[in-house]
């Protein structure tokens, strides 16, 4: 299919932290992007596989190379991703999804570098062994070649409760919003605004989409 170089398809994410085929998912549209030559405009929006964890989180069981599934690491390893089962607790998400939310509404924050700053998180939990509590959620931020901008924002946010507590309820919120639509697993993706699938599906469906999508964009475009 020819698709012009401009061509954009909006692409919004339904995810949790702690969801790794979130992260395989991801690569893989970001791979299907540059194969196809459509650009993306990512968003994302919160879901908590486990609400009720407790704020500095729950150990796991198991040596780091027993939490990592055969399936998972070959999956992993064809998107670019060393799963490494370092990080011995599952984290309670809503500290990130809130510090996400923040990025995501502040119309200085582009949506390229919510998404460099998501990676980044995920990074350091799936591969690094970096627990994200605020210490690692910052420590994220550093990663960014931005002069520190992100990173003195969640700071900002750490340091004022109340707009931190507006964000976190806010979530709440969104994701309460995503189960009552149906959403019951994690990664779900919209394009253009209609939901098409959930799971960390291969570059060449993501291909697909992008490219029918690309061309609806365009035949509106033409009329």
């Amino acid at each position: 299919m020819q698709v012009t170089s401009k061509a954009t398809v909006d692409v919004a994410i339904t995810s949790d932290l702690m969801c790794p085929w979130c992260w395989v998912g991801l690569r893989n549209l970001q791979a299907a992007s540059k194969q196809s030559n459509i650009r993306t405009n990512i968003t994302w929006k919160p879901f908590m596989l486990r609400p009720n964890i407790p704020d500095d989180g729950q150990p796991k069981d198991g040596t780091p190379a027993s939490r990592v599934g055969t399936h998972l690491r070959q999956a992993g390893e064809m998107a670019g991703i060393n799963f490494t089962g370092l990080t011995d607790r599952t984290p309670n998400t809503m500290m990130f999804h809130a510090t996400l939310k923040m990025l995501q509404d502040d119309p200085h924050v582009d949506a390229a570098t919510v998404t460099e700053y998501h990676e980044a998180v995920f990074e350091g939990y799936f591969t690094l062994g970096v627990f994200p509590d605020e210490k690692g959620l910052l420590e994220a931020a550093t990663k960014l070649n931005d002069d520190n901008r992100v990173a003195s924002k969640i700071k900002q946010l750490y340091g004022d409760s109340s707009i931190l507590d507006k964000h976190k309820h806010e979530v709440r919120q969104e994701a309460d919003e995503a189960s009552y639509s149906g959403i019951s697993g994690v990664p779900t993706f919209e394009f253009n605004g209609r939901r098409a699938f959930s799971g960390g599906q291969s570059v060449s469906t993501f291909a697909s989409y992008l490219e029918h999508f690309a061309a609806q964009n365009n035949a509106v475009d033409d009329k």
